[in-house]
């Protein structure tokens, strides 16, 4: 299993680490994360969850809606 840092996480899909964070908090349930050593990881499946969860943003979304949006996807939509 590949897992990447905030830090990595936040060149690959060009987001600033506050604004993941903060995504994070919102759409926990559906961000595949790895604890280690008490440091929050990013599964591999993450970085296309992260940019699609960033797209909507930038459309104008609300967190709502992209929550709606999520819900109705599984891990294989994103891959």
């Amino acid at each position: 299993m590949y897992v990447i840092s905030l830090l990595g996480m936040s060149k690959v899909i060009q987001a600033p680490i506050y604004k993941i964070w903060q995504w994070l908090e919102v759409f926990n349930g559906y961000i595949p994360t790895k604890t280690m050593n008490q440091i929050i990881y990013f599964e591999i499946e993450a970085v296309e969850v992260l940019t699609f969860i960033k797209e909507k943003i930038e459309e104008e979304y609300d967190l709502m809606e992209i929550r709606e949006l999520l819900g109705k996807k599984t891990v294989h939509d994103f891959c």
